[in-house]
């Protein structure tokens, strides 16, 4: 055999099963990618693995997941866990999955952990690693569609949210699609907040087995579920008939709950009193024998404590509702996954989840579509309302100028250098010195590009942001989400925080990623020296990046105390009471005032007097809306807003903007405010801030009406990508006033103070300049919707005599 031959066997020989061994000391397989495997292109996902270490003893391993960003760095999402050889364990990573990535989980890796001399940790050995790619179904799911959680098997009259015609992600007469995901249990929630944020709402359907009652959740995932609720999310309870695991023992989500007396059960309930809530057709059979659970708020509670939502006929509150910062936990007390309900398919959501959601579609039951229904939801006019944030963003205007200079200097050198320059040298008949004289004007255009190039370098960190700010009156937590980019000066690495410089790190529940716009991944742009970085996928709240002396976009969700003071009630003088907002049909009083760094322009006012009335029984809402809200315009002497400047509310609602609002119908004429996704110049048409507002109710968006090209929906379907989980839609479920403006610090006028929530780089406050919408929401008094007049027509009775029959 040649020695080169035999060379080369021996090396396969040694290295080989060196290699097979290493990637076998550690298996790990994904549980799910994002809750119920629903990780959303561009959102926060939670990724739970299971870990089995075939070591000898104990050891400190390091779980990653790799994803791109715009630049093309690694985001390298590290966790640092000691494994536990022989036993399977659980754990969860956290990553924001980049736009581009749908359908291409990233891969799981497993890591050797090696502490460094400074206390940081970094990966060694390849010990493990999943590839989702490979003999598995898991994806990440389009950015368009919204998610709803289950806990419990069965989806409560849910599922039909998730209904499309064919490959097209939309409500066939209705606009976002909805995931939902049932069969969760306590083990299979995140254990921090981050896991949730793509999620809209989590319904607690199922709460007496051992994995599904709240008293078997572990204090971490308790915390972020009343982080997430805070910053936004909807936390639904159904309470079973029997039992009371929620009201009648200890468990660590307690204080969340609306703050009322013991549920009062009622037996014997003939559900056909309620079909307008259960049930749009009049031939649905609905048991005449179950359980209901009544609310009366406890002695002393607050408004916002205990808020009716739904009531019986005879005025017993069957659901109610806590707010708690931006979020809220509602209660319900019918057993909504009873045998009875799920056999027909019921509760209708247009008729019941609609009024407790805060949504607007018809929703057709699979066999309710015809033909011609079907071929005309099969093509929609597809309209974007969030896709180009980062044009706001973009920091493009010296980077313009560099190339005009660039250009500048190149030409005026080839003409000096080139023909003019000879013909000048001809004309003197100094042609023989033409060398010298190139050799010249490179050099002097060698310095004019050098001291350009050092001119036009940007010498100090700026922000240029877009922030969404909300803010909920009698709350003491502000939220926003803010898109960033960060001009980094220096070329190496650059730290990157939410926290100032004596904060501890590595505990903040505010969220830190590299964010990069849809359509653009790190696959196909970014710099020739791509390198990686390392995230704390559990406490993201301080990144360390790579900087090139350019810009670097990130998306921070902030929760808290903001350092902006906001829009506020204005107190009277002369009273001692304090000032409120009153509404007395559409008669509004009450005088408001903000405090915050600028004027506000394009400032609406809308106003919510509460749900429509219910339906007679057997009348289908067939799209029509379940609110009573209309949109106002404010005007202001020059349009704006001014600081300290009193704005009295009764001065927007009068009968002429009544009419005006009436005739304009927002939720139905604000569709048009999108853009054609199949546009040409896709940053024309409706200004951001228009699409943003419009963007933040698209739950509320009137259904497609594919019979008349001249509607004003027509057959356009909305979308949002980046705005999800700050729809206002909820709000409008019961009455409640939401002032809206938009905030605009110019570049000129950049300071630390010019965003609500500062960032610091290498632990200085940024100078930031962009544009805030800044949002206010002021619940009224709880008017639950009246029920028709007319008496309930008695439809066919169901048999079943047990609501939990299986």
């Amino acid at each position: 055999m040649p020695r080169w031959l035999l060379t080369l066997a021996m090396l396969f020989a040694v290295v080989l099963p060196a290699n097979a061994q290493t990637a076998e000391e550690v298996t790990v397989e994904a549980v799910q990618y994002g809750i119920g495997d629903a990780a959303r292109a561009g959102d926060w996902a939670g990724i739970q693995v299971n870990v089995l270490d075939s070591a000898p003893e104990q050891r400190d391993i390091l779980l990653r997941v790799a994803v791109r960003d715009a630049d093309g760095d690694r985001a390298n999402y590290d966790r640092v866990v000691t494994s536990n050889p022989g036993v399977e364990q659980s754990f969860w990573l956290y990553a924001r999955m980049p736009f581009g990535s749908e359908g291409e989980p990233p891969p799981v890796l497993v890591f050797e952990a090696i502490e460094t001399d400074g206390g940081r940790v970094r990966a060694g050995r390849l010990l493990g690693r999943y590839d989702p790619r490979i003999g598995s179904t898991k994806q990440v799911i389009e950015p368009s569609l919204s998610i709803i959680a289950v806990v419990g098997p069965y989806a409560a009259g849910l599922d039909l949210y998730n209904f499309r015609i064919g490959n097209i992600s939309a409500l066939p007469f209705g606009h976002e699609l909805t995931r939902v995901v049932t069969g969760r249990t306590i083990p299979l929630l995140p254990d921090h907040w981050q896991g949730l944020t793509a999620v809209d709402a989590l319904v607690w359907a199922e709460s007496t087995t051992s994995n599904t009652e709240p008293s078997a959740l572990t204090p971490e995932r308790a915390r972020a579920i009343r982080t997430w609720v805070e910053r936004g999310g909807h936390l639904i309870v159904i309470l079973p008939p029997a039992g009371d695991p929620w009201f009648g023992a200890a468990h660590p989500l307690s204080d969340l709950l609306p703050k009322i007396q013991r549920p009062r059960r009622l037996d014997g309930v003939d559900l056909e009193t309620l079909r307008p809530l259960l049930a749009e057709s009049i031939e649905t059979p609905l048991p005449r024998n179950a359980v209901i659970q009544a609310f009366v708020p406890a002695p002393g509670a607050a408004p916002d404590e205990a808020r009716p939502v739904l009531t019986t006929p005879e005025g017993d509150c069957i659901v109610i509702q806590r707010l708690v910062g931006s979020g809220a936990v509602t209660v319900v007390g019918l057993d909504l996954s009873a045998g009875p309900l799920r056999r027909y398919n019921l509760p209708d959501a247009e008729a019941f989840w609609h009024r407790v959601l805060g949504r607007r579609a018809d929703i057709k039951r699979p066999e309710e579509f015809t033909q011609q229904e079907k071929s005309d939801a099969s093509s929609r006019t597809q309209v974007d309302f969030d896709h180009d944030i980062s044009s706001q963003i973009d920091s493009t205007g010296r980077a313009v100028q560099g190339i005009l200079y660039g250009l500048v200097v190149f030409i005026t050198y080839w003409l000096v250098a080139g023909p003019l320059g000879f013909m000048l040298l001809k004309k003197r008949n100094l042609q023989h010195h033409a060398w010298v004289g190139f050799v010249a004007c490179t050099a002097v255009f060698t310095a004019l590009a050098w001291a350009g190039a050092t001119a036009l370098r940007p010498g100090r960190v700026e922000v240029t942001h877009l922030t969404l700010l909300e803010s909920v009156h009698g709350q003491p937590i502000s939220r926003a989400r803010t898109w960033a980019s960060v001009m980094l000066p220096d070329y190496g690495e650059s730290k990157v925080s939410v926290e100032a410089a004596d904060t501890p790190t590595g505990r903040s529940s505010d969220l830190l990623a590299p964010w990069n716009p849809p359509g653009v991944t790190g696959l196909v742009s970014g710099f020739p020296d791509n390198t990686g970085y390392s995230i704390n996928a559990r406490f993201p709240s301080t990144l360390t990046v790579p900087s090139r002396a350019t810009v670097k976009q990130f998306r921070v969700d902030f929760g808290g105390q903001a350092a902006w003071s906001g829009i506020t009630l204005l107190r009277d003088p002369a009273r001692t009471d304090d000032p409120e907002i009153v509404i007395d049909g559409l008669s509004l009083s009450g005088t408001i005032v903000h405090d915050l760094p600028g004027a506000l322009e394009n400032v609406r006012v809308i106003v919510c007097q509460g749900q429509t009335p219910l339906r007679s029984p057997g009348a289908a809402m067939t799209g029509l809306s379940p609110t009573r809200t209309l949109v106002f315009a404010s005007r202001f002497q020059d349009g704006r807003w001014q600081p300290g400047e009193p704005f009295d509310l009764s001065t927007v609602v009068n009968a002429a903007s009544i009419q005006d609002a009436l005739r304009g119908d927002y939720f139905r004429g604000a569709v048009r405010d999108g853009i054609n996704a199949l546009s040409i110049n896709p940053t024309t048409g409706r200004p951001l801030t228009d699409r943003l507002l419009a963007a933040r109710f698209i739950s509320m968006f009137a259904p497609p009406n594919y019979n008349d090209d001249r509607d004003m929906v027509a057959n356009r379907q909305a979308r949002r990508f980046s705005t999800h989980g700050w729809d206002l839609g909820r709000w409008l479920t019961t009455p409640c006033v939401i002032v809206a403006g938009f905030l605009q610090i110019d570049a000129r006028d950049a300071s630390p103070e010019a965003i609500p929530f500062p960032l610091y780089v290498n632990d200085r406050a940024a100078p930031a300049h962009g544009l805030t919408m800044v949002t206010w929401i002021y619940p009224l008094p709880p008017s639950p919707p009246a029920w028709p007049s007319t008496p309930a027509s008695r439809g066919p009775q169901s048999t079943e005599q047990t609501p939990d029959a299986p």
